[in-house]
């Protein structure tokens, strides 16, 4: 026999960080910049440096704020005057990354934290920024060229099945034949299949809230989007769900009793064997524990990962002996976009009604995630096809 048991957990059972414990990144970041400038470096406008860091988006901010705490680490080992940077020093500092390893894009990026760190302190002008110098902007070349640009991509969760019968791996339509009927998986399944249909990005697929759905009178839905990485004015956007999805969804719905609020949590899961009076007989008890909190970044990438090694486990996947791990590794919490947008092209639809439907501020991302596949429908395609058989 069995047993489930559903909790709700409530707000005052869950953890809580310690008061106190977290300083706010803006108060963070002036810190560490006011302690590595010279004591007699000139004054800044507050105004200017408040206005500056309420113009940019939280998660800017903390890449900013990390960015400068391992160019001031290197400083410090190094012996230099961390702030204000000297083009000599950021190049030197380039040549560092790169014998560490670092990829291009991660240099680029740490140069352009950089950046922003000298226009909080004062260089406004691009002529006065030091990583606008030619001797910053030649070693970041002189880098992409020994290192190569192309930037490794998250492993695509296409559809697979009706729409593209010849995707080889893991695939969404896997994916949502290994959910199962519990509670855990009816939640993996909305999931899955509502990030695959808006083409969400992990911050907005953890955002999603029940308010955010509005059900249409064919069974499918429009999600409103309020917030994403290329929306820092908050706008808002929309994305179609099918009538499939919106079938899973409102299955996790009804089993969670989530009427309101986020839609993705946590799902705890406490299996164990409650003994009986008779010593011989024993109880099954599962009891499931609902988070009010959103799924985090890891949280979703680790619920792709254990779908898609049930998906192998169960037949639904074929993959090449010893590849296995590295291809569930290769799953990440942008797989699903990726997917979406490589479906797309290999429908034939072009760069720029992709870079729309998935809320992208022009159609070069997109061709990038589907580069070879592009191919297949641009002009050249299009045209030869009909007369070179």
């Amino acid at each position: 026999m069995s047993e489930i048991v559903i909790h709700r957990q409530d707000a005052g059972n869950l953890p809580r960080r310690r008061r106190g414990s977290a300083e706010p990144t803006d108060t963070r970041l002036l810190r560490t910049i006011a302690a590595s400038l010279p004591s007699d470096y000139p004054p800044v406008s507050q105004l200017e440096v408040e206005t500056a860091l309420e113009a940019m988006a939280d998660a800017t901010k903390a890449a900013i704020a990390a960015d400068l705490d391992c160019y001031i680490d290197w400083s410090r080992r190094d012996q230099r005057p961390p702030l204000p940077a000297t083009p000599e020093g950021l190049v030197l500092y380039l040549r560092h990354l790169e014998a560490e390893g670092k990829k291009p894009a991660t240099l680029s990026r740490r140069m352009a934290s950089m950046a922003n760190i000298h226009r909080l302190i004062g260089h406004s002008d691009k002529d006065d920024l030091p990583t606008d110098h030619p001797m910053v902007r030649n070693a970041l070349r002189a880098n992409r060229r020994r290192k190569g640009a192309v930037q490794k991509q998250a492993a695509p969760l296409r559809f697979g099945g009706p729409l593209n019968d010849d995707v080889k791996g893991f695939t969404i339509t896997a994916l949502l034949d290994a959910c199962g009927g519990d509670l855990q998986g009816l939640r993996d399944a909305a999931l899955l299949s509502l990030g695959y249909d808006a083409g969400l990005r992990v911050s907005e697929l953890t955002r999603v809230e029940v308010e955010h759905i509005d059900l249409q009178e064919d069974g499918s839905a429009t999600l409103f989007i309020p917030f994403s990485k290329t929306d820092q004015e908050q706008e808002g956007a929309w994305a179609w769900l099918s009538v499939e999805t919106m079938r899973r969804v409102a299955a996790w719905q009804d089993a969670s009793s989530i009427k309101q609020g986020l839609m993705f949590r946590r799902v705890g899961v406490d299996r164990r064997r409650a003994r009986q009076s008779d010593p011989e007989m024993e109880l099954a008890r599962t009891i499931y524990t609902i988070g009010k909190t959103a799924l985090t970044r890891q949280g979703v990438n680790g619920i792709y990962r254990r779908v898609a090694l049930a998906a192998y486990e169960m037949g639904l996947v074929i993959l090449p002996a010893g590849k296995l791990r590295d291809a569930v590794q290769a799953l990440s919490t942008h797989s699903l976009r990726v997917g979406l947008t490589q479906d797309l092209f290999a429908a034939g639809e072009d760069g720029a009604g992709i870079a729309q439907a998935l809320r992208w501020s022009s159609p070069t991302t997109a061709l990038r995630y589907g580069r070879k596949l592009a191919v297949r429908s641009n002009v050249a395609a299009r045209v030869l096809s009909r007369v070179r058989r």
